[in-house]
């Protein structure tokens, strides 16, 4: 899989921004992410009160270490890729069309990795099934890794 690119969720975007990548990730693979999972990651590491698996997973760390890590998801590295919702709007809408029943999500995550031929890397935390089918009958492969 060397050379190629996957479209990783929230949860392992932050591992890959604190130098903690899966250890599957193939060395030369291009990383992108979504806004959707973009923004949830800013939203967990901006405020102290979000609850949820994210923010737990960032879990109680000092001042300077959560500045950096904040500074990192706020300067979104240029090796991380981000689609635009400019080129997958239209995407989106045409998974919607062709009967695919996915949140904005997994709308947006699917829409990326066919652009990307793209594998979708999701953490267990995320396993999601209808975007597993979904992909599955639209031959993009869904890899679920452990955290």
């Amino acid at each position: 899989m060397a050379g190629s690119a996957v479209v990783v969720d929230d949860h392992l975007l932050v591992q890959i921004l604190v130098g903690e990548e899966p250890p599957d990730l193939p060395s030369g693979a291009a990383i992108f992410t979504t806004g959707l999972w973009y923004h949830r990651l800013c939203r967990a590491a901006c405020s102290g009160t979000v609850v949820g698996a994210l923010s737990r997973a960032l879990g109680p760390v000092d001042t300077a270490t959560g500045a950096g890590v904040a500074s990192t998801i706020i300067e979104l590295p240029d090796a991380v890729g981000l689609r635009s919702m400019r080129d997958l709007a239209w995407p989106m809408a045409r998974l919607l069309r062709d009967g695919h029943r996915l949140n904005l999500l997994s709308l947006e995550a699917l829409a990326a990795a066919e652009q990307l031929q793209a594998e979708i890397w999701l953490t267990t935390a995320d396993a999601n099934p209808p975007l597993a089918g979904a992909a599955d009958a639209r031959g993009v492969a869904v890899r679920l890794v452990d955290r």
